[in-house]
């Protein structure tokens, strides 16, 4: 019999993320702002998850060595990869953000997301 117990990692009511910081890769002319709080890393696994979020406005991405899946919890936004193609995405979607994937994130409307991330 295992010792393992569940635990709640971060509650929305109570999840609290630092000051946003304008983003030093922001894109046409915006200045969106974001925070991340990691909540639950495995070295081992090469897992990460933990929450994020990010004002208005436009940067550019990539995922390098890594497969991103994000459940949006609040806002809007679109992902347009460098090949022209747009996934807009909203309040409860599951988004998959391949490895290998480049482009420009706009966002919409303030924007909040849980994300885990898996290294290849």
């Amino acid at each position: 019999m295992s010792n393992a117990q569940a635990k709640v990692l971060r509650s929305l009511d109570t999840l609290s993320l630092a000051d946003l910081v304008l983003k030093p890769n922001a894109a046409n002319g915006t200045a969106p702002k974001d925070a991340a709080d990691s909540a639950f890393s495995v070295s081992a696994s090469n897992v990460d998850l933990g929450f994020w979020e990010c004002s208005p406005g436009s940067f550019r991405t990539a995922r390098d060595g890594v497969n991103e899946v994000i459940l949006v919890l609040e806002g809007k936004g679109t992902l347009v990869s460098d090949t022209g193609e747009r996934v807009d995405h909203q309040t409860g979607d599951l988004v998959l953000i391949p490895n290998g994937w480049s482009g420009l994130w706009e966002i919409h409307e303030h924007f909040k997301k849980q994300y885990i991330t898996m290294t290849v």
